[in-house]
């Protein structure tokens, strides 16, 4: 009797204890970005302790192929992300596609059981498992992804190799919705050099504006954008929908670079393509050649508000003319040509630009600057 009260007092602990200790693992989905041609989903994990370490997994995740798409082999760091499972305690973790619409995140058991395995958070705190990035096919579309905790191959180990976690609260189903589409966005020089920004989406759907910004420098490793304007969405819709904006700013640039920055209502943005357009000068000017001093070439720009007859010429120091690089009519704008020294002997020479005067305009200008010649 006594060996029967101590055995029904020992199943009654065992039942409280494996009652405690129960893991149930929680998951969700986070869309962290999102352009023109990517979307990337962060799947995140945590438990109902936040003190339990998980040794290994096979998580399965299902998602919309009409509008996104996933190598069948992806690769590692280029196609999606794992975090805090790879090394360490762990064999390699890997990700893969094994049917049209499923992916497979296996994080790999430990070697052996004296492994920690990995603090899974719990609470309001959550794990970072696996981030995807995924190739947008069609911009129209709703991106769905869903977890497929059904799969005959789910499970979530502890950290001693053989005890399943529950299933606990699974975010089913997450639709994305991409923003907006733009179907067109150019830009026109008006009047006073004032520019014309136009653009057009073709749908619209949780949009809530139109960031322009503007790009001065041509160098692509010193660019600096600076936001000039902001559109109000006009709502969404399916057909669609044009908007301009003017950008009134006198330009210290021939050309001038525009994007937009697409905000959807989350505060989630993507850029437009870029656009430029070149201006037209509001004055005269002559630029000193480069490089000063040359061998055997130089470069000679110049700028003109008028469209006139234009003549560039090269002379020596004692005023004797050595080479006519340009004598024709242009247009208004920025110019540039080369000057090749060929056989000349090294010293000084001089260029000279004259630009007549427009039709009716009595607008003129000339101007000489030195350049030398090294051999």
């Amino acid at each position: 009797m006594i060996l029967k009260l101590k055995m029904m007092v020992l199943m009654v602990v065992i039942f409280c204890s494996s009652t405690i200790l129960a893991t149930n693992v929680n998951g969700r989905f986070i869309i962290v970005n999102n352009d023109s041609s990517r979307l990337s989903l962060l799947l995140q994990i945590n438990t109902n302790t936040g003190i339990d370490a998980m040794g290994g997994a096979t998580i399965v995740i299902g998602f919309d192929t009409s509008v996104t798409t996933f190598k069948s082999i992806p690769i590692k760091n280029t196609d999606y992300i794992i975090h805090n499972f790879c090394g360490g305690n762990y064999s390699p973790a890997t990700l893969t596609r094994p049917m049209n619409n499923k992916i497979w995140v296996n994080i790999d058991l430990p070697f052996n059981n004296s492994n920690n395995g990995t603090i899974v958070a719990g609470g309001e705190n959550w794990t970072d498992v696996a981030t995807i990035h995924f190739d947008i096919v069609n911009e129209n579309g709703l991106a769905s992804f869903w977890w497929i905790t059904n799969s005959t191959f789910w499970g979530v180990y502890d950290d001693d190799n053989t005890s399943l976690w529950n299933i606990g609260q699974f975010d089913d189903l997450i639709n994305f919705i991409i923003p907006v589409e733009l179907s067109s966005f150019s830009a026109s020089l008006l009047d006073n050099n004032l520019v014309n920004l136009k653009w057009i989406t073709a749908t619209s759907l949780n949009n809530y504006g139109f960031e322009v910004e503007r790009c001065e420098t041509q160098d692509v490793r010193s660019e600096k954008w600076e936001k000039i304007g902001f559109i109000e969405s006009q709502g969404n819709s399916t057909s669609p929908v044009e908007y301009s904006f003017t950008d009134i700013t006198i330009h210290n640039s021939s050309v001038i670079k525009y994007r937009l920055k697409v905000i959807d209502m989350d505060g989630s943005f993507t850029y437009s393509d870029v656009v430029e357009i070149k201006t037209v000068p509001i004055s005269f000017e002559l630029a000193q050649n480069y490089p000063n001093p040359f061998n055997p070439s130089t470069k000679i720009s110049w700028q003109s508000p008028i469209s006139s007859h234009q003549t560039l010429k090269v002379y020596d120091v004692l005023g004797n003319e050595v080479v006519t690089l340009v004598n024709e009519f242009m247009e208004a704008g920025s110019h540039e040509v080369v000057f090749n020294s060929e056989n000349l002997a090294s010293g000084v020479y001089i260029y000279c630009l004259q630009i007549d005067p427009s039709a009716g305009s009595g607008q003129a200008f000339t101007e000489t600057k030195k350049m030398v010649l090294l051999r």
